[in-house]
């Protein structure tokens, strides 16, 4: 049987997981154990994938998402989150570099004031985000599934001791545009006592983009805005000021939150 070259760290990611499963399920294979062949199809089994897609993970070609890389690490014996990890800096890798440091902000954020045209990504659910995506991207979409699951670990600030205040506005056309469960997710995170959702009506005012002040730790604020393919964040005084203006002014138009829940409502009662 040929052994597979010993993983190489100077490759691109992708390639040097492919390797190191390679070569751990080739190791397998050399120990002859009865009843375990520790092919590809052998080892598919194991983690309940085809044998096909063991070869896109040992070739390089499709790397594992964060449960697969789980399972393999468990089936073959390796290091506990040593491809997990690796999977993890190829998330940050995909994701715009203009969108980065936000997102490092938002993760231990206390506060987060946005307004939005689109649902926010910590309150989107993993088929609305996979939609938006799949509309969106103009690059590889084999980068969708890793993408999705980015943004729906980046929700777990919700389960933090202490999760973070989010006081939200949503544009009404956000809301023709969801689907039903994307509907019911905005309505249980509306009970939340930490979240706040109030809905722009199209008559009041557009959202151009999406907007999110944010309050850290120690008191440090931290604006961001997006459009379609460009974003910026930014601490400087002068413009968290001029966009918390621009919050407010869109707040001052919006509906209360128990109108806004309404509307929620009626929304998805037109889905069905």
């Amino acid at each position: 049987m040929p052994k597979a070259r010993e993983p190489d760290p100077s490759q691109n990611i992708e390639q040097y997981i492919g390797d190191t499963v390679q070569e751990a399920r080739l190791a397998k294979a050399r120990a002859k154990i009865p009843g375990e062949d520790w092919s590809q199809a052998f080892l598919g089994k194991r983690v309940f994938v085809s044998q096909s897609r063991i070869s896109e993970v040992e070739t390089g070609d499709v790397p594992p998402d964060v449960d697969l890389a789980r399972k393999l690490e468990s089936a073959l014996g390796l290091r506990p989150d040593s491809l997990v990890n690796l999977i993890r800096i190829l998330e940050q890798d995909i994701i715009s570099d203009y969108a980065k440091p936000f997102l490092r902000r938002q993760a231990v954020a206390e506060m987060m004031h946005t307004s939005s045209f689109l649902v926010p990504g910590l309150l989107q659910t993993s088929d609305y985000a996979r939609e938006l995506m799949l509309t969106g991207q103009a690059a590889d979409p084999r980068n969708v599934d890793a993408l999705v699951e980015h943004r729906m670990t980046r929700q777990a600030v919700w389960e933090r001791e202490d999760p973070p205040w989010m006081s939200c506005i949503l544009a009404e056309a956000a809301l023709h545009g969801s689907t039903g469960p994307q509907l019911e997710r905005l309505l249980n995170a509306q009970e939340m006592p930490n979240i706040s959702i109030r809905v722009l009506p199209s008559r009041a005012g557009h959202v151009l983009g999406t907007m999110t002040i944010l309050t850290l730790p120690g008191g440090v604020r931290g604006a961001y805005h997006e459009g379609f393919d460009s974003g910026r964040y930014s601490e400087d005084a002068d413009q968290v000021l001029f966009l918390q203006k621009v919050y407010d002014r869109l707040a001052d138009h919006a509906l209360t939150v128990d109108a806004s829940t309404a509307a929620i409502h009626d929304a998805l009662k037109r889905l069905h």
